[in-house]
């Protein structure tokens, strides 16, 4: 876990950059599901990562922060099959409706949420070793939904609290 946050931002990017290419490459072969895997795998750790490695000392964020992440990776597995059928067939052979996805997605933007809080409130008050209220740590809250833009800002903190520990 310690591997993300020690990686630079542009490393973090291309990884991502990396691993969207190969899902689009691989999605019509047999290893989709593999390929989906390398694609969402570096962007839910990275998140996963700031949360756990910087709570080590507090075991009921972590245990929050568990929690929280197996009900996401749970409900991301109809949309990973939808993502596959959505490519690979037409719309009228869809193996889930609608009403499946929309009943998944419920459980996993509120934990999806939940994880992006536990990770800023964490950064946040690992750099100013203090508690921090919601609205202290709401930018880094929206740099970490907004992933593309916010691993440019993130990171390089991220870095430096890596190198004083």
């Amino acid at each position: 876990m310690k591997l993300f946050l020690k990686l630079k931002h542009w490393q973090i990017f291309l990884i991502w950059i990396l691993g969207s290419i190969q899902a689009l490459l691989f999605v019509n072969s047999d290893f989709w599901i593999l390929s989906f895997v390398i694609y969402f795998g570096p962007i839910f750790g990275w998140l996963y990562a700031i949360g756990k490695v910087l709570n080590e000392n507090d075991s009921g964020t972590v245990k929050k922060l568990n929690i929280w992440s197996v009900i996401f990776l749970i409900s991301a597995v109809p949309y990973a099959i939808e993502y596959h059928e959505m490519l690979t067939r037409s719309s009228s052979s869809r193996t889930l409706n609608g009403l499946v996805l929309f009943l998944s997605a419920i459980p996993g933007l509120i934990a999806g949420i939940k994880i992006c809080i536990i990770s800023a409130k964490s950064l946040k008050e690992k750099e100013k070793q203090r508690e921090q209220r919601f609205s202290d740590y709401l930018t880094e809250f929206i740099l970490m939904l907004y992933m593309v833009i916010g691993v440019w800002i993130i990171q390089p903190r991220l870095n430096k609290i890596m190198k004083e520990n």
